[in-house]
């Protein structure tokens, strides 16, 4: 933990705000000052409730907060530590997630979790381990008439776009995409590596080629803790209506 600078802020006791919610508060811009580092043990809540004088009862429901935020996160017969900044995937680009994270340097790994054809369909299922660390659960549904043997050519290759474009000569040009808070099942917490009901980011759409003919269904759980989604919003260059 870095060393903590200037004078300890100060609570308002006789606030309309409970102490938890302004500690969380405190507790955030000290994060976002530097003053707790990634990957070190967060202070004691013993220690910070000594630092701020008061009792055990709120420091405990500020870091459970925070904990269910995914700004910390605890490990059995350790502690609790502050995440990793998020990675930013960028959304409004149509780019591949293996190859955005990539660039970055940093070491990711889709696994082919399942595959399964119906009725012409085929539906893949991907684990997104950036670092050693998963990231999302990505889903994508394709037309097995128009991409026969997708899944067998998406397990030796492991990106899903390198294999449209190099394999069946498919780039996607864009995307309609609706973005949610959703909250993550017992059926992927294992997976995901966290509690059921944590936070997740969700992405779902269907991206199209060059001809406006769609190519993917999707449906992306990002962990909320891990992910960050940029959004780049532009005005329309219509002109104003006259009147």
């Amino acid at each position: 933990m870095a060393a903590a600078s200037g004078t300890v802020p100060a609570l308002v006791r006789e606030s309309p705000v409970p102490l938890h919610s302004q500690l969380r508060h405190l507790l955030v811009g000290m994060i976002e000052e530097g003053q707790f580092q990634a990957g070190e043990p967060f202070p004691p809540e013993r220690e910070l409730a000594e630092r701020f004088g008061v009792s055990l009862a709120p420091v405990r429901q500020a870091i459970l907060d925070l904990v269910g935020e995914g700004v910390l996160y605890r490990v059995r017969g350790k502690g609790t530590f502050l995440h990793e900044p998020a990675l930013v995937e960028n959304v409004s680009i149509l780019s591949s997630f293996t190859a955005s994270m990539r660039e970055r340097g940093l070491d990711v790994e889709m696994r082919l979790l399942r595959r399964e054809t119906r009725r012409g369909w085929v539906t893949l299922e991907r684990l997104a381990v950036v670092e050693g660390e998963p990231a999302g659960l990505f889903a994508s549904r394709l037309s097995t008439k128009r991409f026969p043997g997708i899944g067998e050519r998406l397990v030796r290759r492991g990106s899903l776009w390198d294999v449209l474009e190099r394999d069946y000569g498919t780039v996607a040009v864009r995307a309609d995409t609706i973005v949610e808070v959703g909250r993550c099942t017992t059926e992927h917490s294992a997976l995901l590596r966290i509690p059921a009901g944590s936070s997740l980011l969700i992405a779902q759409g269907t991206t199209y080629d060059v001809a406006d003919e769609a190519v993917e269904s999707f449906h992306v759980r990002y962990r909320a803790d891990r992910i960050r989604l940029r959004l780049d919003s532009y005005r329309s260059g219509n002109p104003p209506e006259k009147g």
